[in-house]
């Protein structure tokens, strides 16, 4: 694969050299066969010839290493006969303002960051970094893009090629981010995903800190922050220029020395979920020029993809729900921060309490409740847990179970703190129950409103703040900041984390008997253009809010009469969960919701005639294992598929669901990274005497003759299962051919073992040792390629659009399929016709573009 290997590492410099030839290129790719007349297309249609260059060496990636040795051969003929001019080297001398406006920001960055932006924190009160910073796992590697849109847009042979594209999983430090790991060229583009509250902001405050301490970063000369919450608030067209300036004016003088020397400017850009744009990153057209004046998202999407600055390095952090918005192909590392460790949060605790004694009591409290401490490893429910502790000055009687525990009785703990310090009377007294009510309504009217409109930040002089700001109780959750706009000084207020504005808004949406825009209304949910799992926290939390301990806890301070939500809402719920179990459709934000209500009767309600739990293609976390435990505890009886692709699912993780493995007739493991260790716990299910196990996927796990040969003997023992997929792996004609005696003790077994290390040589004498539908090492027309395809078909059908378009896009490719299979075709025209009616009443534009793009790929 060195040709392959090369092109990767070129990538950015190809990217330079080849945008004036990459059309004759790819022409002539189509000429000597290694392109298809599609590939062409598929290149043409990208916006601009540097995005051409990156779609031309993704397929090629795909198409493997005879298609990567033709493109190199090309690009060195043409360079060869239409050299580009060599830019001029860059002075690497500065003004003496340059060097002193790189010390000026430093110590502003310092300056600004040195202190935690926590929430709640009083006012006066400042808390530093080392006394509370506790270490963030970052765990390099991405399963949902960089497999998903890369290794998976060719599903034929060429797949083989990919195998070596295993997700790495190493830990690193903040300090690390851009450094050249494995001897690989420093990444240029890093995104950090991580879910809510898990400490991406606080990783951010962190590198600005050390930066501005000369504690880490000294690659850089300058790092410019944004967050996108400020980037909201820019409503007409603008420049890089001004955006920079608008908090950093100090730079004004050296500026374009900045600019000129691009390779030593890092620019983070936090929080792109927050980003009231980020559905439309995928931009007709680019800006070039930090003065060129252009909308606030096609500067964004001109500096990731390397149009504006080419040569700056950027990081971007966002929420896992929307990266599927995010171009893929411009970014060279991922990044996901996976929170606390168990000493982490011990550590978080000691340091939150600054005792010691105290610190050690309450952290031991909360680790014997196992969903709480699990909650913990989030630094921000870790926060909330510690606050919820300090304010009831004690122990709850009322052990929180769920997330939305912990956030009610920590906003009862508020509310209580607050009658006490605002009033004599008891908290039961009429006039003060009907005062706080009316604050806690307005403010969550204001949190749901804008968190439909995909704001965080919201004007002082926005007529929704107005019944809010003069309640002494919001100052609790709400943050006020004075910034200075060209003619004037501007409050803008916010809450002091953005879960927090999901709490407030499902429990105004509890509140309010007729919410002005019900999101449960499809028509509402579309015209707010709420992507895929947008909503996932804030219909956790209405569930929790609903359920009949926290509806008695919120009642002793604050008027619940009148509100029927329960009754429409539970009964919803369960059928949804009904719905996707019996149709295999993506179910795991609907467990949480089960989950947050803590009622095991309910599941009385959700028995579907066949029980398919899909929770794939997305990390599962600590709680999300629980969640899914939680509910295969409450529904008995046998589990017809499992779906654990692309989890992320550690060996641990695994033998956790071990007892419920037994009950599934079809499991499904692959693109996760499997060790022997996870293939001992397979053994030991397959060995059982009470499994069902018929189908067991292992494709693209990154196993070997070593991993495989641990199902050896169990496989001689087991009696039920019919397939195993091991496709896309890295095993050999050793570890298949020890595999040949099981076909005289089981004769149902089918071994597929597509796209592994065997010639055609080893796979001819596989099949001559071996019955002719034991072993399947090539693409044929068996009837169990068909089975598979109409399995696919029905993931398909049952996908939301945006799911619908990350899994036919591993499959738009017609060149990896011999057409002349009888049921292909016809699969592949079904495919179409599918995505053509999705297409039609599809609403959001930047869905629907890709529908289309797919749509042309499929014409064949």
């Amino acid at each position: 694969m060195a040709s392959i290997k090369l092109l990767k590492e070129n990538r950015v410099t190809l990217v330079d050299e080849l945008e004036d030839h990459i059309e004759l290129i790819v022409e002539e790719m189509v000429q000597r066969k290694e392109f298809t007349t599609d590939d062409c297309e598929v290149v043409k249609c990208e916006s601009g010839p540097r995005m051409r260059v990156r779609k031309a060496l993704d397929i090629v990636y795909c198409k493997g290493e005879d298609a990567a040795n033709m493109f190199m051969f090309l690009c060195s003929q043409f360079k060869q006969n239409n050299p580009k001019p060599m830019p001029e080297k860059r002075e690497t001398k500065h003004t003496g303002d340059y060097h002193k406006s790189i010390q000026k920001h430093k110590q502003a960055l310092k300056r600004r960051n040195e202190c935690m932006m926590y929430y709640n924190t009083r006012h006066g009160e400042k808390v530093s970094f080392s006394e509370h910073f506790v270490n963030l796992l970052l765990v390099k590697g991405h399963y949902n893009m960089e497999i998903k849109q890369h290794e998976l847009l060719a599903f034929g042979q060429h797949r083989i090629q990919l195998q070596g594209k295993a997700v790495e999983r190493t830990q690193i430090k903040p300090g690390q981010l851009f450094m050249d790991l494995k001897h690989r060229p420093p990444p240029k583009k890093i995104l950090v995903s991580g879910v809510a509250g898990i400490g991406k902001t606080a990783l951010v405050q962190k590198i600005l800190c050390d930066f501005g301490s000369n504690s880490g970063f000294s690659t850089f000369d300058f790092v410019i922050h944004f967050t996108f919450k400020d980037l909201n608030l820019v409503n007409k067209p603008t420049n890089l220029r001004n955006l920079i300036l608008r908090k950093n004016g100090h730079l004004s003088k050296v500026l374009d020395e900045i600019f000129e020397k691009d390779d030593k400017l890092l620019i983070i850009l936090d929080g792109f979920d927050e980003f009231k744009f980020c559905t439309g990153c995928d931009v007709e057209w680019f800006v070039s020029d930090p003065d060129q004046e252009a909308d606030i998202v096609q500067i964004c999407s001109s500096l990731l993809q390397g149009e504006l600055l080419p040569e700056a390095s950027v990081l971007l952090t966002s929420r896992p729900t929307v990266i599927s918005q995010i171009p893929v192909e411009c970014i060279d590392r991922f990044v996901i921060v996976t929170g606390f460790s168990a000493e982490e949060i011990r550590d978080f605790f000691l340091k939150y309490f600054q005792d010691e004694d105290l610190g050690g009591k309450m952290f031991d409290l909360v680790k014997i409740n196992h969903l709480l401490f699990t909650l913990c490893y989030i630094p921000v429910f870790c926060y909330v847990v510690c606050s919820m502790l300090k304010e009831s000055e004690g122990v709850s009687t009322v052990q929180p179970k769920t997330m939305t525990d912990i956030y009610t009785q920590y906003l009862t703990a508020l509310l209580k703190s607050h009658t006490r310090s605002s009033s004599e009377s008891a908290t039961g007294d009429s006039g003060n129950i009907h005062e706080l009510t009316e604050s806690v309504v307005s403010l969550g009217r204001l949190a749901y409103t804008k968190l439909l409109q995909h704001e965080t930040l919201f004007y002082g002089d926005n007529v929704d703040l107005d019944k809010v700001v003069t309640s002494n109780v919001v100052s609790a959750f709400l943050d006020k900041t004075t910034i200075q706009e060209p003619c004037s000084t501007v409050d803008v207020y916010s809450f002091t984390h953005f879960t927090v504005q999901e709490f407030f808004a499902a429990l105004y949406y509890m509140l309010e008997e007729s919410p002005s825009h019900d999101i449960r209304n499809s028509e509402v949910y579309l015209k707010h253009r709420a992507s895929v799992g947008y909503l996932d926290l804030f219909h956790r939390f209405l569930s929790g809010l609903l359920s009949e301990r926290n509806q008695k806890l919120l009642s002793k301070h604050i008027l619940l009469s009148g509100t029927n939500t329960s009754e429409s809402y539970i009964p919803w719920l369960l059928g949804e969960i009904k719905k996707h179990c019996e149709s295999g459709a993506y179910v795991l934000n609907h467990l949480h919701c089960l989950f947050e209500q803590q009622n095991s009767s309910l599941a009385e309600n959700v028995r579907p005639e066949k029980l398919y739990v899909n929770i794939s293609d997305n990390p599962l976390s600590p709680m999300d294992l629980s969640v899914v435990k939680y509910f295969l505890n409450l529904v008995s009886g046998t589990i017809y598929e499992l779906d654990l692709t692309a989890t992320n699912i550690s060996t641990e993780a695994l033998r956790d669901l071990q007892p419920y493995l037994h009950r599934c007739v079809k499991l499904w493991l692959g693109e996760n990274d499997l060790d022997v260790e996870a293939m001992q716990v397979l053994g030991e299910v397959l060995q059982s005497t009470d499994s069902k196990m018929q189908y067991l996927g292992l494709g693209w796990t990154n196993i070997g003759d070593e991993e495989l040969t641990e199902l050896l003997e169990p496989l001689r023992k087991n009696q039920t299962l019919k397939q195993i997929w091991i496709e896309g792996n890295s095993v050999g004609y050793k570890g298949l051919s020890k595999f040949v005696e099981l076909c005289s003790k089981n004769t149902s077994l089918k071994v597929v073992a597509i796209w592994n290390n065997v010639n055609e040589e080893e796979a001819e004498k596989l099949k001559r040792e071996s019955p002719v539908d034991f072993f399947t090492i090539s693409f044929n027309d068996d009837s169990m390629w068909e089975g598979w395809g109409e399995w696919i078909l029905q993931r398909c059908e049952v996908s939301n659009d945006e799911k619908l378009v990350s899994v036919v896009a591993k499959l738009c490719n017609p060149s990896g399929y011999n057409l002349s299979i009888g049921w292909v075709q016809q699969w592949y025209t079904t495919l179409g016709q599918l995505i053509r009616t999705r297409r039609e009443h599809c609403h959001a534009e930047d869905i629907k573009k890709k529908l289309e793009k797919l749509e042309k790929t499929l014409h064949f």
